[in-house]
């Protein structure tokens, strides 16, 4: 991602990350002094529980790994797996209930937008009540937006077949005007679990990130796409720092455009390329602020919702780019591979999920609701090597400011 370079011009001075998440844990040292914690829109007062803030810590740490400089505002609006109220999708569905309250994600949304927040993070939504659309939050979204707010959502963690994960449309990475971000391996192509859309904007690394470990003062091994958003919107926060007065739409703009594959246009599993920190502030510096265009308008952006790439909203497992491009002579060999995949698509919703019992890590995507895996126990042969366990409780030191990437 070209971190190190991009901190030449930018660190992310005055920018506010507003992270929508599990809530997080101010006093763990890769926050300390750099974030706040806002109102719990679960309405609840969990902050005292041993479970409180393990996602949410550990997304608020990778942005800071990013902006060093930025300071975080958290905002409660998911459950942990350790919370006792924390339900999987499955649970949800069979009680006809809802796992969270969908009204604090539009709650939350605002207030962080009212409250000086820059850039929101959402690495939530795969797999979750929020796979279908809500006006609600879409309009929250959409305010967001008019004022300025940079806006990324975690693409979801559904995309893998042999799993026989579902690859279902998620929520709030699916609304317009939302930087959606999928997650990549070293090299650039898609992680497996990474759900395949071409609502797909960008992708970031999403495999053994060193990331703030809520149990102790030390970091942990994860993987996601909800890792990939945080570190996203840590680079989004650099862009705003350094060129406060580019709207969302530019933003989003200069990360497409010097994203690693964005010469060869887009793709429905990593939208356009893995993002350069350094290459996107050397483009975002060439730019004239525009102002906020609203959203469904013209020249709201290239690709800035689902399907303007011509492809479909819901795509079948691991097909690579170049299926959805028809040519002439084979038109209509093309138009039945989409049909019979979409048929194929939507056969496979009534596929079990895997979770801990069928021997997969712990529900479709680990953690189902908002993006984040923990690390497999078999080494994905396109991982880096994790190093041996620490011992949990063992102090561990904390990268000095500035380091990229952060160390053990």
């Amino acid at each position: 991602m070209s971190v190190p370079a991009a901190h030449a011009s930018s660190e992310g001075e005055g920018v506010t990350v507003a992270v929508l998440d599990t809530g997080i844990r101010t006093d763990h040292p890769a926050l300390k002094g750099r974030a706040k914690e806002g109102p719990d829109f679960l309405q609840e007062d969990d902050q005292s529980e041993s479970w409180y803030g393990d996602h949410g810590t550990s997304m608020a740490s990778s942005v800071l790994d990013v902006a060093p400089e930025a300071k975080v505002l958290g905002l409660r609006v998911i459950r942990d797996p350790d919370d006792p109220d924390y339900q999987t999708p499955d649970e949800v569905t069979g009680q006809g209930g809802s796992r969270d309250n969908s009204h604090g994600l539009s709650q939350a949304i605002t207030y962080a937008t009212d409250h000086g927040a820059d850039v929101i993070s959402l690495s939530l939504g795969s797999g979750s009540v929020w796979d279908t659309y809500d006006e609600e939050q879409a309009k929250a979204i959409e305010y967001a937006l008019s004022k300025g707010v940079v806006v990324l959502a975690a693409l979801g963690n559904e995309g893998n077949v042999e799993r026989g994960e579902e690859n279902q449309v998620s929520y709030p990475a699916a609304y317009p005007g939302v930087i959606s971000v999928a997650a990549s391996v070293p090299g650039g192509s898609r992680a497996p679990f990474s759900s395949v859309h071409s609502y797909a904007d960008i992708a970031a690394p999403g495999v053994v990130i060193n990331a703030a470990d809520y149990r102790s003062s030390g970091r942990k091994p994860v993987q996601g796409t909800s890792s990939a958003c945080a570190l996203a919107a840590g680079v989004s926060a650099l862009i705003v720092s350094k060129y406060p007065d580019l709207p969302p739409r530019q933003v989003a703009q200069v990360l497409e455009g010097t994203a690693s594959h964005a010469s060869r246009g887009h793709s429905v599993e990593t939208g356009y390329g893995v993002i350069n920190a350094h290459a996107a502030l050397r483009a975002a510096a060439k730019l004239t602020p525009e102002k906020p265009v609203a959203i469904g308008k013209a020249g709201a952006g290239v690709h800035f919702g689902p399907g303007d790439d011509g492809t479909p909203q819901m795509v079948t497992y691991g097909l690579d780019p170049e299926y959805f491009a028809i040519a002439a002579g084979g038109a209509l060999t093309g138009l039945l591979a989409i049909l019979g995949g979409l048929w194929l698509f939507r056969s496979g919703r009534r596929l079990q999920r895997l979770g801990p019992s069928d021997g997969g890590p712990g529900g479709s995507a680990g953690y189902p609701q908002y993006g984040q895996q923990p690390v497999p126990l078999q080494q994905n042969p396109y991982q880096q090597a994790v190093p041996p366990p620490r011992n949990p409780y063992q102090q561990q030191p904390t990268s000095p400011h500035g380091q990229w990437p952060p160390q053990q």
